[in-house]
């Protein structure tokens, strides 16, 4: 299998790219792992002493998500300390984590010693929460207040884990430490499970991605305990559905929904070991074994080709919808609540391991899109902070986190979107090397003594990737590089090798491929990229616009009223509020196929804006500029507009709908 390459080989050279990371760091420098752990003292019976907990969705006193920060922060730290060069950052960062692991340990060995029958339980709330969602009737006064407990849980084991797999070279006393809370927290999860006489009522409520996590530590421990804990979070009836290349998506949460099929690809990715099978799995097991690849696989081609705006991102108010829906659900529904973030976090999961099984270069296009476009979107780079959804309609502002009195799900999977920036650059197989992102970077190839400087101007997406050895002393294995030609990139882009234009290169896979690249060589790419109207597919008129991976958003001259930004909704969510007076439209005077036409082949492009790039659309009655989507941040905007011609029908009932 493809594997991708250890972000730690890989160091940001982008100084935008840079910056979004080092925002992400100064934020977890700025929070205290204690104040996370007093409720965990609490459960555990250790004295939190004056220490207060965080409010937000870690609050203890009315509806709440408590722990579920904590496992990102815990996650997020693991990776930070991978890619921070600074030391005394690097020291600070440890020190957190130190303080972070150590507390959950010595919570889970306290509430052991107060609770034999239950020894291995870490958590935030009493076991009473997940008590209550097996189905038991739980008094009133006994309840806890805690909306999904499995899927705050899932946060924890998935950082513990992470900072085993991450740190277990760097680190290897804290990263040993985690992977023994996790080992007995998962037989703590074994032992609750397998008393259950009905567990798909525990299913209804949203768990995350328990399946992924169980899985991923019974192949680090081969413990068989952990595999039977991981079946019991399958949605098997689920995964046979989409394996039919069923659409039965509408109305389901979206954000429940994708890891669940994360957890079926990593279970088929784990017994692709023969071996491995024949020990764990009966033959009526090895059967099934390809269904969860096809489900997963499936589930991904239903969502990115009928449920996924220009950004990459999907979901109206947290659901899936209709598919092919998405004019209605960002025009007619949304309130604000088209793309939550952590979908894409999540999808980029899933399409990071899709790639590995089948090095279709498909996923790296859409990996690709949704990394510019929703991820790198989701920070405001003044603050740091991120985005809960991102509208695509027009007329919204985003709305940014507040640091320390919200803890969003998706500020959780933000920190670790920006302290992982680089761990889908590069995959390789053996001594082929595939290059996915295409931003300043050097990779380090120890097994190969090769170092690969890739330099650029993102602007123009025009790069030289040099090659030249680690150790200069010893001798280099050459490799045989695989760049991906982006589905964007115009059919005059250009590749040359040591000064040779290589005419006919790019593969059946849609790789350029050059064969035993070695130290001394030099690549120039040039990508040409063309500017491109997408339509809404319920409504060709509903347009939004790309320059080549740039998904652009229109600004208008439109004054924000700082006190009318947002509106609160759900657990201590915000939304965006429009502002009627935006224009929402896009007025021509010529028919929409000579619109498009102009658009395409007589904008203005300036490349020397405040921003990467700053467009003008010619010929049109509103006043907009549009730059790239992800550098929007302190501006109402649109991604999406509504297209007419002057004096149609359509333009005369819009006025008459404003006045």
């Amino acid at each position: 299998m493809i594997q991708p390459v250890r972000m730690n080989n890989v160091k940001i050279l982008d100084n935008e790219i840079l910056h979004f990371q080092k925002n992400t760091i100064s934020y977890l420098l700025s929070l205290e792992p204690k104040k996370f752990l007093y409720e965990f003292d609490k459960i555990s019976g250790i004295d939190p002493g004056d220490v207060t907990g965080y409010a937000g969705w870690e609050r203890s006193d009315k509806v709440n998500f408590r722990g579920h920060f904590f496992g990102h922060y815990v996650l997020a730290l693991s990776q930070a300390i991978l890619m921070v060069d600074d030391k005394v950052v690097r020291e600070k960062l440890v020190s957190k984590l130190e303080d972070s692991v150590n507390g959950l340990y010595d919570a889970q060995t306290n509430y052991a010693k107060l609770h034999p029958e239950s020894a291995g339980y870490v958590s935030a709330f009493k076991e009473i929460a997940l008590d209550e969602v097996e189905g038991k009737n739980i008094a009133d006064e006994d309840k806890e207040n805690v909306l999904v407990p499995w899927y705050d849980l899932h946060k924890i084991l998935a950082g513990l884990l992470a900072t085993y797999t991450n740190l277990k070279e760097q680190l290897p006393e804290i990263s040993s430490k985690a992977l023994t809370i996790a080992r007995r927290f998962g037989e703590y999860v074994y032992n609750r499970l397998i008393q259950l006489t009905y567990s798909d009522y525990m299913l209804k409520i949203e768990y995350g991605g328990m399946n992924d996590a169980l899985y991923q530590l019974f192949e680090i421990t081969l413990n068989a305990h952990f595999l039977t804990a991981a079946e019991y979070f399958d949605e098997v009836t689920l995964f046979e559905s989409l394996a039919e290349n069923k659409d039965i998506l509408s109305g389901k949460h979206a954000n429940t929904t994708i890891p669940k099929l994360i957890g079926a690809l990593h279970r088929y990715v784990i017994f692709t070991d023969q071996e491995l099978q024949n020990k764990f799995l009966d033959t009526k097991q090895q059967t099934k074994l390809m269904m969860y690849y096809q489900a997963a696989k499936n589930f991904w081609d239903i969502v990115v080709n009928n449920h996924t705006y220009i950004n990459g991102d999907n979901s109206q108010e947290e659901h899936f919808r209709e598919p092919s829906a998405l004019y209605h659900d960002a025009e007619e529904l949304d309130d604000g609540q088209t793309c939550e973030t952590c979908n894409a976090y999540n999808m980029l999961k899933l399409t990071r391991l899709l790639f590995t099984i089948s090095g279709d270069k498909k996923y790296l296009d859409y990996y690709e899109k949704t990394y510019i476009n929703t991820i790198l979107a989701s920070q405001n780079p003044e603050t740091g902070m991120m985005t809960y959804f991102q509208p695509m309609a027009a007329g919204y502002t985003k709305v940014y986190n507040r640091p320390f009195t919200e803890f969003w799900c998706c500020t959780g999977t933000g920190i670790e979107n920006f302290t992982k920036l680089s761990d889908s650059c590069y995959f390789k197989k053996n001594d082929q090397l595939y290059v996915n992102l295409y931003f300043s970077n050097e990779l380090q190839i120890t097994e190969n003594n090769l170092v690969i400087k890739l330099r650029g101007n993102k602007q123009r997406n025009q790069f030289d990737l040099t090659v030249s050895k680690l150790d200069s002393h010893k001798p280099a294995n050459p490799i045989q590089l695989y760049l991906r030609k982006p589905n964007w990139a115009g059919s005059d882009s250009a590749l040359l090798h040591n000064g040779q234009k290589l005419e006919s290169s790019v593969n059946t896979d849609g790789f350029w491929q050059i064969s035993d690249l070695a130290p001394g060589d030099e690549v120039k790419i040039n990508f040409a990229m063309n500017l491109n109207v997408v339509n809404a597919p319920d409504n060709k008129k509903y347009v939004a616009l790309q320059y080549g991976p740039y998904v652009l958003a229109g600004r208008a001259n439109s004054k924000i009223e700082q006190q009318n930004l947002d509106h609160p909704g759900g657990v201590l969510v915000r939304m965006a509020i429009r502002d009627d007076t935006f224009p929402r439209t896009i007025t021509s005077e010529v028919d929409f196929s000579s619109w498009q036409r102009q658009v395409e082949n007589e904008a203005q492009i300036d490349f020397a804006s405040d921003n990467l790039i700053k467009v003008t659309l010619p010929h049109i009655a509103e006043d907009y500029d549009f730059i790239p989507y992800y550098q929007v941040y302190k501006s109402r905007y649109g991604v999406y507009f509504e297209w007419q011609k002057a004096g149609s029908r359509e333009a005369k009932r819009r006025r008459m709908k404003l006045e």
